[in-house]
């Protein structure tokens, strides 16, 4: 996780919001339930302590904005029609794709925005964004 941070934080990206509180996060997750929306994942959670809420190059990945419904986790997956919304949590996305927790198969996903066909399916956290944000990973040469 302290290898994703640091990278994020080396990025020229816009941060819009401050890491997100231990009384944010458990807000948002009350939300998330009572409105039948899949939980923010453990790793997830972790990241959004240090870094909450990213524009990165036309990548965008969500937080807990509780002053606004930009890029917020909950509104946003309010506002999205994903089909299976209790087992699927969109993250973020770019201008084609969505990033997803499925806690059903307990990984993430990239989906297509128009036919939410799966794409790529990754163990962790750090894989998926650095996979999305176009970061080159320099383990998948080994």
């Amino acid at each position: 996780m302290q290898e994703l941070i640091q990278t994020l934080q080396n990025l020229p990206l816009m941060l819009t919001a401050k890491p997100a509180s231990t009384e944010q996060i458990i807000r948002a997750q009350q939300d998330l339930k009572i409105n039948n929306i899949a939980a923010i994942p453990q790793d997830f959670t972790e990241l959004l302590h240090q870094i909450n809420t990213i524009e990165y190059d036309g990548c965008y990945l969500f937080g807990i904005n509780p002053r606004s419904y930009y890029l917020d986790i909950f509104a946003e997956n309010e506002m999205i029609d994903l089909p299976n919304k209790e087992n699927l949590l969109i993250l973020g996305y770019d201008e084609f794709d969505y990033l997803i927790y499925n806690h059903t198969k307990e990984c993430y996903q990239i989906i297509d925005k128009d036919s939410i066909e799966v794409i790529q399916t990754f163990s962790n956290l750090t894989k998926a964004i650095k996979y999305l944000f176009k970061i080159e990973d320099d383990e998948q040469y080994f």
